[in-house]
């Protein structure tokens, strides 16, 4: 059994790309890749290493466009804007969508073709696990959750340590105790996209997490947010309270038609 989970494994890293860390940690954002695209195929009763096509990997959620290599596909992905842009070594994509405008604008100044389908494959989270079979009973339970950025010390949220949410567990489990907060304060880009795609309110805490701002952007901006607020510490995160509301429908219709089937036949 471990050797066929083995072989089953790399067939999949063929198939479709999700970033891991080093350290064996699961961060839910990027495991949720993974995730998302089995849930998509077991609609058509396929799965990852159906692939056609091994030779050319699948990026959906997370800012990985920087490990794309020519003629591979995008559903969702975006760029990874603290890296040096020089890391994206591709010349040509087949891209079906991507999280937001800064990215797709960034693909076109490289004159890569890009549709404006916008939003992160993350949203459509709800539609494979409903909140009510997820956490039906102690859902808004507390009144906020605070989720800090994978690579953010516990220590630094030691006031509020029993209001954290760590993002180092499966997209079930990590869902589950989100639905319990009635407001998100998250400095993780998948905290508040997830919280947002369950109806929770949600507001970037920007204090510092190490990563570059126009990610956060992409995202909203993708939701067709041009402004949106966000807070500097925890406290000004409760006195805010969380961002507008968008059409989520819309967003999940639009991931869900460009959704690459062809890869998979």
């Amino acid at each position: 059994m471990f050797f066929a989970a083995d072989k089953r494994g790399r067939l999949e890293k063929q198939c479709l790309y999700w970033w891991e860390p080093s350290d064996q940690r699961i961060n839910v954002g990027d495991y949720l890749s993974k995730v998302i695209v089995s849930e998509m195929l077991s609609l058509r009763d396929q799965e990852i290493q159906d692939k056609k096509d091994k030779s050319k990997r699948l990026f959906a959620i997370g800012s990985i466009l920087h490990f794309a290599k020519s003629d591979e596909c995008v559903w969702g992905s975006g760029v990874n804007w603290k890296l040096d842009l020089a890391m994206h070594r591709f010349s040509r994509l087949d891209v079906r969508a991507v999280r937001g405008p800064l990215t797709r604008d960034y693909l076109k100044r490289r004159a890569i073709s890009a549709p404006e389908i916008y939003g992160d494959p993350a949203l459509l989270m709800p539609l494979f696990f409903p909140a009510d079979l997820l956490q039906p009973e102690a859902r808004g339970s507390v009144p906020y959750l605070v989720i800090p950025h994978l690579h953010e010390p516990v220590e630094k949220f030691g006031a509020y340590r029993e209001h954290v949410l760590l993002p180092t567990c499966k997209p079930a489990t990590f869902v589950a105790e989100l639905l319990r907060a009635r407001l998100v304060i998250s400095s993780s880009l998948h905290g508040i996209i997830l919280a947002e795609a369950y109806g929770i309110p949600a507001v970037y805490l920007d204090m510092g997490n190490g990563e570059s701002s126009l990610k956060y952007d992409d995202y909203y901006y993708g939701t067709g947010r041009m402004n949106y607020h966000t807070a500097s510490s925890v406290e000004e995160g409760l006195a805010a309270g969380g961002n507008s509301a968008f059409d989520l429908a819309r967003i999940q219709q639009g991931l869900l038609g460009a959704f690459p089937w062809d890869l998979w036949g």
